[in-house]
C-alpha cells in the first residue's frame, strides 16, 4: 500500500488537481474546409468527420505552464463525431520543447515531433511560421480584429487520439476532455500558406480554403476524468500506416 501511495504521487502532481495547467495559452487558428476522401486515409477505422468537414490548422504560443518553460506548437485538429458532439482527432503536430513533446505523446497520444516555430505579436498583427527539417510547413499572417463573445472552444472538446508501440500489439485510443477557460477570443484576418513533405504530409490531408480564423487566449486545466486508454481492435495496423507523420 505504501508503494502504491508513492507511485500515485507523481501522476497526481502532474494533474495539479484544482489548479490550472496553462495560463494565457494562445492559439492562432484557421478553420479550413476538409476533403473527406483525402482525409479518410489519415483517420482510424470507424472514426467519422463532422458535416460539413472541418479542421483547425493552428500555431500556438504557451508562455506559462506547470511542466516546462515557454514554448510554441503547430498542429492540426480534425473535427470528428463523438456521439452527438464535435470532438478532436490530431493527425499531425510539431513543437519546440522536448518535455512538452514527451508528456503530450506518452500521456495524451498526440503525434508530437520536434520542429521550429516562430511567433511575433506586436499587439495588432501576429506572424507565425512553423518549419521542420528545412521545410516551411505553415505560415500565418493575421491581423487582429474584434472580440468574439460566443466563439466555439479550441481545445475543450472530447479528444480521441491513437497511441501504442510499433511492434506487435493493439493500438489504444486515448480519450480525454481538457477544461478550457476563455480569456479572450478575437476574430482575425488571416493570410494562410501551408505545404507538406512525405514526413509532414499536410498537403495530402485534403485541407481547403479558410472559412474562419481566430485568436484564442485561454487557460487550461485537466478534466474531471483522467485520460483513458482503450484498446482499438478495428485499427491493428494504424500506427504502422501513420509511421511517417508520427515518427519521421
Amino acid at each position: 500500500m505504501r508503494q502504491l501511495i508513492n507511485d500515485l504521487r507523481i501522476p497526481i502532481g502532474l494533474a495539479n488537481l484544482g489548479n490550472k495547467l496553462y495560463h494565457n495559452a494562445q492559439y492562432l487558428t484557421a478553420v479550413v474546409e476538409v476533403n473527406e476522401k483525402a482525409m479518410a486515409r489519415w483517420l482510424p477505422a470507424g472514426m467519422k468527420l463532422v458535416k460539413p468537414a472541418r479542421a483547425d490548422l493552428f500555431c500556438a504560443y504557451f508562455p506559462e505552464n506547470v511542466y516546462t518553460g515557454a514554448y510554441h506548437e503547430a498542429g492540426l485538429f480534425v473535427h470528428i463525431q463523438v456521439g452527438n458532439k464535435t470532438g478532436i482527432f490530431c493527425p499531425w503536430m510539431i513543437l519546440d520543447d522536448d518535455r512538452a513533446m514527451i508528456i503530450g505523446r506518452e500521456l495524451l497520444g498526440y503525434p508530437k515531433k520536434m520542429g521550429e516555430i516562430s511567433w511575433d505579436n506586436d499587439g495588432t498583427r501576429i506572424l507565425s511560421k512553423a518549419s521542420r527539417r528545412g521545410t516551411m510547413l505553415v505560415e500565418m499572417d493575421a491581423k487582429l480584429g474584434e472580440v468574439i463573445h460566443d466563439a466555439p472552444p479550441i481545445l475543450g472538446l472530447p479528444h480521441r487520439n491513437i497511441t501504442g508501440g510499433l511492434g506487435l500489439g493493439l493500438p489504444r485510443e486515448v480519450r480525454f476532455t481538457p477544461k478550457e477557460h476563455p480569456v479572450e477570443v478575437r476574430r482575425v484576418e488571416m493570410n494562410l500558406r501551408f505545404t507538406g513533405t512525405v514526413n509532414d504530409p499536410l498537403h495530402d490531408m485534403g485541407l481547403g480554403k479558410v472559412v474562419d480564423a481566430r485568436l484564442h487566449r485561454v487557460d487550461l486545466s485537466g478534466g474531471f476524468i483522467p485520460p483513458i486508454q482503450i484498446p482499438r481492435l478495428r485499427t491493428p495496423l494504424f500506427l504502422m500506416r501513420q509511421f511517417n507523420p508520427r515518427i519521421l
